[in-house]
């Protein structure tokens, strides 16, 4: 039996077309723990998930004991410790522990866990981009497989027309990483609503991260201030502003327009699509408005499923829940023939 753990919106979205997998299949069994945010996504697509609400080493160590899983996979998410306690005390029952990586960016500090690092016996990386830079940042090698990104592969699916609307993007910057990068969210919303005032653009969609807590910010123009709804917030927009968001990655895939805000640009680029020249990095409002200008806001639908194809061999996620079946397969026998 499989137990996984999934801290954050986007490592439940991870995990997802797995499950829906094996809910119509019955490959493997499994159980599901959520914790944070992750819960909301559940509950949202009517998951059955165990909370434990008591985030202690003996809370979680119980729940291993009582479930007896043969491999626990966890996401690797910042600052959520009960990920981290599921690697420790499945490491002490001598239980295989696996973290997987469901975005480019902050690796090494995914598995800090009060100042020391924390690694489950496997990492499982999107590509091999994610592989290298994972290595770089100080991640053992030998404990780093490539598996993909099951969620890109499920939307990759999909071809949808372009919507009419801008769309913000947002994230918690500002919990997790104060501001270390030199700005926030409220940085970035200022930037992009200048400049949208400017150009005299009312079609916008500011779409709020769970975890990000909204500034009041002066602005005439007749903003959509919704909760984030992921994939459906792209699909009805044709340009995506984000920092580094999983919106941004889902825009990029989907053929829309995409910028990365940073009116300071760190020595290590957060943003994967902007740190491999992918899409551009706007300081200001003056180079928003120059994106803006040159951008295409029509394309066929032709058009999008070539950029998708293209896109999903350049990310590196087509085969990606295959690849993850097949780990599992040969993971699972491995230990079994040990045992």
């Amino acid at each position: 039996m499989i137990l996984f753990i999934t801290g954050q919106y986007a490592s439940a979205q991870y995990v997802h077309p797995i499950l829906d997998k094996w809910l119509s299949k019955k490959i493997f069994k499994w159980k599901l723990v959520s914790t944070s945010v992750s819960c909301k996504y559940w509950r949202e697509n009517k998951i059955r998930y165990k909370e434990i609400k008591k985030k202690s080493a003996g809370e979680v160590s119980k729940y291993i004991e009582k479930v007896k899983p043969n491999l626990i996979i966890t996401s690797a998410s910042v600052d959520v410790d009960i990920e981290h306690l599921f690697v420790i005390e499945g490491k002490k029952k001598s239980i295989p522990t696996a973290c997987f990586i469901d975005t480019w960016v902050n690796y090494i500090n995914r598995f800090n866990y009060k100042g020391k690092y924390i690694f489950p016996n496997l990492i499982l990386a999107i590509d091999n981009r994610c592989k290298q830079e994972m290595i770089k940042e100080g991640i053992p090698k030998d404990i780093i497989q490539v598996v993909g990104q099951p969620y890109l592969e499920s939307i990759s699916k999909r071809v949808p027309s372009f919507g009419q609307n801008f769309l913000l993007a947002g994230q918690p910057i500002n919990k997790y990483f104060g501001k270390t990068f030199g700005f926030d969210e409220t940085d970035f919303r200022k930037i992009i609503l200048k400049a949208l005032k400017k150009r005299k653009i009312s079609n916008i969609i500011s779409s709020k991260h769970p975890e990000e807590k909204l500034k009041k910010i002066d602005s005439k123009l007749n903003i959509l201030h919704k909760k984030g709804r992921g994939i459906i917030d792209v699909e009805e927009s044709h340009t995506v502003f984000g920092i580094f968001s999983m919106q941004m990655i889902i825009g990029y895939l989907l053929g829309r327009n995409v910028a990365s805000i940073q009116p300071v640009v760190s020595k290590k680029d957060p943003s994967p699509l902007s740190r491999w020249n992918l899409i551009p990095i706007l300081k200001n409002a003056n180079e928003v408005i120059k994106f803006i200008d040159k951008s295409n806001f029509k394309i066929s639908k032709k058009k999008i499923e070539k950029l998708l194809k293209k896109r999903s061999e350049q990310l590196g996620i087509r085969g990606s829940i295959t690849r993850f079946d097949k780990f599992l397969s040969i993971y699972l026998n491995k230990k079994k023939k040990i045992n």
